[in-house]
C-alpha cells in the first residue's frame, strides 16, 4: 500500500511549518538577546558579585573565663543578640565550640555551624581571685545569738522527737515490707521450680 500524494503533500507542508517555526524561535531569541532592549546574551552575563553571608560568629566578643580544678568554661557575649553563653572547653553549648584556647598567643577559636573565627582574649584583664586577708588592726564583730526560751526548746524537742519516731516507723515498715515481698518471690521461684 502506498501512502496517497495528498498525505505526502501534508506531510511536507507540516515539516516545512515545523521547521520554520524552530528557526523562527531561535532567530527571536537570539534577537532579544543581542538586543538594546533585551539584555546581554547568557554567555556574556557576569555573576553578580556575591557579598558574604554574615555569620552569628561575627558578633561574637569574648567575655571571660572561668576555670575551677581544671575544668575551664568561657563566656562569649552575641553584641547583636544581647545574651551571653558559657561554653565548656572540651565540649559545646548552643551550637557553639571552643577548638583552640592559647593563652600565650592571647587567643580562642570558636566554631559554629562548621565556620570558625578567632577572638582575642588578652583584650580584657584576667584576674585570679584571692580569698580576703583580714588587715592586721581590724578587729572582728561577733554577732550576738539570741538565746531561746526553755518553752521553745521543750518544743522544738517535742518536734524533732515526733518527727524522729515517725522516720523510724516508717522505716520499720519498709523493711517488713520488702522481707515480705522477697518471702513471697522466693515462694513463687521454689512453687515454679516444682512445676518442672
Amino acid at each position: 500500500m502506498g501512502v496517497s500524494k495528498a498525505v505526502k503533500g501534508a506531510l511536507r507542508i507540516l515539516s516545512a511549518g515545523l521547521a520554520a517555526s524552530i528557526l523562527t524561535s531561535v532567530a527571536f531569541a537570539q534577537a532579544v538577546y543581542d538586543s538594546p532592549f533585551g539584555g546581554k546574551s547568557k554567555a556574556e552575563t557576569a555573576p553578580a558579585p556575591s557579598k558574604p553571608i554574615p555569620s552569628q560568629l561575627d558578633e561574637l566578643e569574648f567575655t571571660g573565663v572561668f576555670a575551677v580544678e581544671g575544668y575551664v568554661t568561657i563566656s562569649l557575649y552575641d553584641t547583636k543578640e544581647k545574651r551571653s553563653v558559657w561554653v565548656p572547653l572540651e565540649s559545646s553549648e548552643e551550637g557553639y565550640s571552643i577548638t583552640d584556647f592559647n593563652e600565650e598567643k592571647g587567643s580562642i577559636t570558636v566554631s559554629f555551624g562548621g565556620l570558625s573565627r578567632e577572638l582575642a582574649i588578652n583584650e580584657n584583664e584576667i584576674v585570679t581571685l584571692k580569698q580576703p586577708v583580714p588587715r592586721a588592726g581590724a578587729q572582728r564583730k561577733d554577732k550576738a545569738i539570741a538565746q531561746k526560751d526553755p518553752e521553745t526548746l521543750r518544743k522544738e524537742e517535742e518536734a524533732r522527737s515526733f518527727v524522729s519516731d515517725l522516720l523510724a516507723g516508717s522505716l520499720a515498715k519498709r523493711e517488713e515490707n520488702r522481707r515480705a515481698r522477697e518471702e513471697l518471690i522466693n515462694r513463687a521461684r521454689n512453687g515454679s521450680e516444682r512445676q518442672r
